[in-house]
């Protein structure tokens, strides 16, 4: 098989990058190691949060913004194109203090994002109750981040998917890529369990799998999974109106009434499985948000594995020692929110060789080397 570009990985930030550059006359091909959309992109929450989830201003936050600006838009074409509305949702997120220690740290967020030029409401306590009827009396302090949304991630990732298909880009699913293949210092393609693709560019999307795609010369940037374990409770629909977090943990509403509660961050290699410790945490932490949501039945439980880096940065940009290989890798807990963004810049990048999109200091390149290692510390 001969392609443009080769795609490693089906998720979200994949088929998102495929999409993109199907759209723009490019031949791609994409090859998932199991089904599309069913590793991270499955097992997020769906929130398109970057003021709730950024603890400090940086790279991410621009990024983040910069990608939240193009969602709607962006969700509005992959639903035309798949037929799926992908249940993208613009009512804000409410943020919680449930300790002396939460408020601070609240307080500061709103000082420096209000200095931002972000928005960032302080609530009343009735007027968070007229958001989040059902919200725990005891908390100390509410914000509100009205420009913060949510999307059924499950649902975008069927959705991309098929708008990828849609723009020319053939998918190879239960096919996975091993190595990169190269000659003179230029890709020339992958190999794969079905037979090797001959191709001139390479995107390493592999979530956290990027770090095991083989080089010819030289080391992978340091990606590595963090599992993420979250429980599934079933309630009617509205039960919960809008996403409610805290700093011990999140609840986000589907319209079907299914109530997603999470999650932990645990280096456990690649394995996935829910552990009773997690479940135990998560469901106390529910109860302290939202006291109600306690007599609801427990739907399911999942774990998944978060792409992350040393930094908690993205890998977006050109590998500096192999020409035409390009990583858009290691979105951590982002790759949701970085999607539409991600999928620009990396476009840009394979047929222009640059980008307007805010992706400095994300490069593979940062990384220091050692003896032929990455020289890094994991959390």
């Amino acid at each position: 098989m001969t392609t443009d570009v080769a795609v490693v990985g089906g998720g979200v930030i994949g088929c998102a990058v495929a999409r993109e550059l199907g759209r723009r006359g490019a031949r791609v091909v994409v090859v998932e190691r199991g089904q599309v959309g069913g590793e991270a992109t499955r097992a997020a929450a769906g929130m398109v949060a970057p003021q709730a989830e950024c603890e400090r201003p940086g790279p991410l936050l621009a990024l983040g913004l910069a990608s939240r600006a193009r969602y709607a838009s962006w969700t509005e074409a992959l639903c035309e194109e798949s037929g799926i509305d992908v249940e993208y949702r613009a009512e804000g997120i409410v943020y919680l203090a449930l300790t002396a220690v939460d408020e601070r740290v609240l307080a500061a967020r709103a000082r420096w994002q209000r200095a931002a030029g972000l928005r960032v409401e302080r609530l009343a306590a009735r007027d968070a109750r007229a958001l989040v009827p059902a919200v725990n009396r005891q908390v100390r302090a509410v914000l509100h981040f009205p420009d913060d949304h949510r999307v059924n991630n499950e649902r975008l990732g069927i959705a991309v998917a098929l708008a990828a298909r849609r723009a020319g880009v053939t998918i190879l699913e239960g096919t996975a890529a091993s190595g990169v293949v190269a000659r003179r210092g230029r890709v020339t393609g992958i190999e794969t369990t079905a037979g090797r693709i001959h191709a001139r560019a390479v995107v390493n999307a592999a979530g956290a799998w990027a770090g095991e795609l083989a080089l010819p010369a030289g080391v992978p940037p340091p990606v590595f999974p963090v599992r993420g374990q979250m429980i599934v409770l079933r309630g009617a629909p509205g039960e919960l109106s809008r996403p409610v977090y805290s700093r011990r943990g999140y609840l986000v509403p589907r319209l079907d009434g299914r109530i997603l509660a999470g999650s932990t961050l645990e280096r456990a290699g690649f394995e996935k499985r829910v552990t009773v410790r997690a479940a135990a945490d998560i469901l106390v932490a529910v109860r302290a948000m939202v006291p109600a949501l306690a007599s609801l039945s427990v739907d399911g439980m999942y774990a998944g594995l978060r792409p992350a880096t040393p930094d908690h940065l993205p890998v977006l940009g050109a590998a500096r020692t192999l020409a035409g290989l390009f990583y858009a890798a290691g979105h951590y807990r982002s790759g949701i929110l970085l999607a539409p963004a991600t999928a620009e810049a990396i476009a840009d990048l394979v047929l222009a060789g640059r980008t307007a999109l805010p992706i400095a200091g994300m490069g593979p390149g940062r990384f220091g080397r050692r003896r032929g290692r990455p020289v890094w510390t994991p959390p």
